[in-house]
């Protein structure tokens, strides 16, 4: 089984392919060339929930290092924004050519995408979601609690089998908002159990107070922090994650969301032994595998050079009826059942859950 489908094969799937042979001879970057591009995002022309704070990105077989993108509202006003090479692919795959806006985009708004490129000037029109419009009031979402299933979420980086370590998540994640003050959100982050949805408070809860970090609102960020995960059974942590999100106007729901941060491969070999996922249980190897795809591991704090970037995308969080209690301690809360054999627990024999 191969580990690791780069990005741009990943999508090519659902996206549209541009004929090479369609050049447009009035631009000036028009010349005979057998190139095939396509869109990534958004993932076809005429998509119309693309979300309003995505990058424009097109594969381009060859020709990509002197492709232009421009990008303009349904006025014809220009958007700007920055052009670059996303390298993160195999040597003997497309480039990623990526447009990153200077400033989100307007929600339910259309716009057209054009690349120039040795083949031509192909264009995708396509029109934003509603996300990105003002809270109806931002006060709302204060007392709220939302749940997300990482398990639906998508790995972008690095793609491929690393989409498993999603599916043998053991929890969800809740995110509980709060206080409201201005640009800053108070937020607690629990984990949930798939079966009933009720917290797990045998794990710790994550709580964030950062000044600025509902400065875009609708869209909140938060991060650097580390976030442990139950997979398999094993915790993993992502390290210096970082999360994005948007609230829907009425405050309902929030998506767009991304989390991205680093692992430890040696905790990935552990989570996936015995799947039949890697090729080894070497974290060297999944490494050098890695950097045949420009996804080189990193140093990771003990200074070994077996940490990988890991981005998620895609991810949601829905509305529920929860109140997330704060979790100090591992395995020492009065409603974890795992606390009755945690000697170091303060709470000791007086848990309810403990046998008599």
């Amino acid at each position: 089984m191969r580990l690791f489908i780069p990005l741009s094969l990943c999508l090519s799937g659902c996206a549209t392919t541009f004929d090479s042979t369609a050049s447009d001879t009035t631009s000036p970057m028009a010349e005979s060339c057998d190139a095939i591009a396509r869109t990534v995002s958004p993932a076809s022309s005429g998509q119309s929930n693309f979300y309003y704070r995505s990058d424009i990105v097109f594969s381009v077989t060859s020709g990509g290092e002197d492709a232009e993108i421009s990008l303009v509202d349904s006025t014809g006003s220009a958007v700007s924004g920055a052009q670059w090479i996303d390298e993160r692919v195999a040597p003997d795959e497309p480039l990623l050519v990526r447009f990153t806006p200077d400033e989100p985009l307007q929600a339910e708004t259309a716009y057209t995408a054009t690349l120039r490129y040795c083949a031509g000037s192909p264009s995708v029109t396509f029109q934003t979601s509603s996300l990105g419009k003002e809270l109806e009031e931002p006060g709302q979402i204060e007392g709220r609690t939302f749940t997300m299933d990482l398990s639906a979420a998508k790995v972008v980086q690095p793609s491929g089998a690393a989409q498993v370590l999603l599916t043998l998540l053991d929890n969800d994640l809740s995110l509980q908002v709060d206080r409201v003050d201005g640009d800053t959100l108070d937020i607690t982050v629990a984990p949930t159990r798939r079966g009933d949805g009720e917290q797990d408070t045998c794990v710790p809860t994550l709580d964030f107070s950062m000044d600025g970090n509902f400065a875009k609102a609708p869209a909140f960020d938060v991060g650097p922090v580390d976030v442990p995960f139950a997979v398999a059974g094993y915790t993993v942590m992502l390290y210096d994650a970082f999360s994005s999100a948007t609230f829907a106007a009425d405050g309902s729901y929030f998506a767009g969301g991304r989390m991205s941060g680093s692992v430890d491969a040696r905790d990935v070999v552990i989570a996936l032994d015995g799947r039949g996922v890697l090729p080894s249980d070497d974290p060297a190897d999944l490494c050098s595998l890695l950097a045949n795809h420009n996804l080189g591991c990193t140093p990771c704090r003990d200074g070994e050079p077996l940490c990988l970037d890991l981005e998620v995308a895609n991810i949601e969080g829905s509305q529920v009826e929860l109140d997330v209690e704060a979790v100090y301690d591992t395995d020492c809360h009065e409603r974890c059942a795992a606390s009755c054999d945690n000697s170091e627990c303060d709470l000791g024999e007086d848990l309810a859950v403990c046998p008599s």
